[in-house]
């Protein structure tokens, strides 16, 4: 019995810290940390005209609650040129059968008109509860001040000038002019922790010239800031250094011809929201030399300067 009492006694001492721990733990953290907040709980009487002011606050994630199924949000504001929240229907609903749920994201601060439409864009009776997401409102602030990289699609064209081609196994060379690129890629920019740092990931280009065969080239070009000052969301001018490294195919040849291109570039970029969207203005030259291919007489290795305008589109 003895024994028996010491063991309780241990398991006590030993289990009663864990226990008055998890319970510390439980209360630290408030009800109203992660319940959601009731913002408007409004009745409205069918009708397109019918709508009721509410201010919502950007970066957060709201939830509406509509008492009729297949009825969705419509939102207006009493301000002109302002960016309307974005609305998402809801799949998994959390509120009883036969009622719609809709995710409403601010994207600015601001007082906007709400109305319920079915789905011919007509008004409808319904009851609207709308809600501050706590959870989903956190997890929208977290990727916003911690974005990753902004990606789009970049198309150029341009000048490049003349090269001449030698052949393999032939003396005679073919004599360039100056020609023209086209060119689109796969950009990327504003890399997490890299700020400075940009690129075409992935392009593909075409660069004809007259008096010589064209060439389909394969590239990639890494981009540096130099000068220019970056903010998320914010549009920015910059001015930096390029390197594009290119693999070619000729037409009617087999040779497969590379290009190293060290150059500059000066670029506009134009940001719509806090996530990067919006448009990229860019001009750029580069010189470069091609490798892989037979030399001149000389022994030196066919070089072009080349001269690029371009814009991209960035999501």
């Amino acid at each position: 019995m003895p024994r028996l009492v010491r063991a309780v006694v241990w398991l006590v001492v030993c289990l009663a810290p864990p226990l008055v721990a998890q319970d510390d733990g439980s209360a630290a953290r408030p009800a109203a940390d992660t319940a959601d907040a009731l913002v408007l709980d409004h009745d409205f009487i069918a009708g397109i005209g019918d709508f009721v002011p509410v201010f919502l606050q950007a970066k957060q994630v709201y939830r509406a609650e509509l008492s009729t199924p297949d009825v969705t949000v419509g939102i207006g504001s009493p301000l002109r040129r302002v960016q309307l929240p974005r609305v998402y229907p809801v799949s998994d609903s959390r509120t009883p059968s036969g009622s719609s749920v809709v995710e409403i994201y601010p994207e600015v601060d601001g007082e906007y008109q709400l109305r319920p439409l079915d789905a011919r864009g007509g008004g409808v009776a319904t009851r609207l509860r709308l809600y501050r997401d706590v959870r989903a409102s956190r997890r929208r602030v977290a990727i916003i001040d911690k974005p990753g990289w902004e990606i789009g699609i970049e198309v150029a064209a341009g000048w490049h000038s003349a090269f001449d081609q030698y052949s393999l196994g032939s003396p005679s060379l073919q004599a360039g002019d100056t020609g023209s690129d086209f060119e689109a890629c796969f950009a990327a920019r504003s890399a997490p922790g890299l700020r400075r740092v940009s690129m075409c990931a992935l392009g593909i280009g075409w660069g004809s010239q007259h008096g010589a065969r064209s060439t389909l080239w394969i590239f990639t070009e890494p981009r540096f800031r130099i000068l220019g000052k970056f903010e998320q969301g914010r549009s920015n001018w910059e001015m930096g250094a390029l390197f594009r490294l290119a693999a070619g195919s000729i037409s009617r040849s087999n040779e497969v011809p590379v290009m190293l291109a060290p150059g500059l570039y000066v670029a506009r970029h134009i940001r719509t929201d806090q996530k990067g969207s919006g448009w990229s203005l860019l001009a750029s030259y580069a010189y470069g030399t091609i490798r892989n291919t037979p030399k001149s007489p000389e022994g030196k290795a066919p070089t072009t300067s080349r001269l690029l305008l371009g814009v991209g589109r960035y999501q």
